[in-house]
């Protein structure tokens, strides 16, 4: 998945997706997501979305079940940077007040403790 990047910031795991999140990608995103979830190496999961151009419904479902799982586990996720489109396509599903959005990287270092 050349389009996924993944890195560490302290025991934070940060995705960063450039291009559309559909159906086709989402279930190697979940794998990938589990796969760094393994353990108790990672207690918050940040999921950037700034150069993200399309999200489908499974997209918007891969986000919900990463989200309540993270948080199920007593881990903290976030979403970061949300590009235009996600920002419209989570705000017509009146699903942008369950998410935790940080907005900058000012937030994001606060949220990571670095």
């Amino acid at each position: 998945m050349e389009k996924l990047r993944l890195s560490r910031i302290g025991n934070a795991l940060m995705l960063h997706y450039v291009g559309e999140i559909t159906l086709e990608i989402t279930a190697d995103l979940k794998r990938c997501l589990d796969a760094e979830l393994e353990g108790d190496a990672v207690a918050t999961v940040v999921v950037d979305l700034g150069d993200v151009t399309f999200m489908d419904s499974s997209g918007i479902g891969f986000l919900v079940s990463a989200n309540t799982r993270m948080r199920s586990a007593g881990r903290a996720f976030y979403l970061y940077r949300l590009s235009p489109p996600v920002e419209k396509t989570l705000g017509l599903v009146q699903l942008l007040q369950f998410f935790q959005v940080l907005p900058d990287e000012t937030a994001l270092t606060a949220a990571c403790g670095d």
